[in-house]
């Protein structure tokens, strides 16, 4: 039986490109509801707080002088 030198190339390649992918990324869980809310809740307390800390924004000028 002969061998088919073009599926002997494609399995070549393939072992190849297998050799030198990444692995495949993992999906994280579906979080829960609480958790959800937690995070949120977190992440607007830090966005507060980082906006509280700010240096306060000098007011433009007028221009009018009415």
């Amino acid at each position: 039986m002969p061998i088919d030198p073009y599926a002997a190339l494609n399995a070549m390649l393939r072992a190849e490109v297998t050799r030198f992918s990444p692995p495949v990324r993992q999906t994280e869980p579906a979080a829960s509801p609480k958790t959800t809310a937690t995070v949120a809740a977190a992440a607007t307390a830090t966005a507060t707080a980082v906006e509280a800390e700010s240096e306060p924004q000098p007011t433009a000028p007028s221009d009018s002088a009415a």
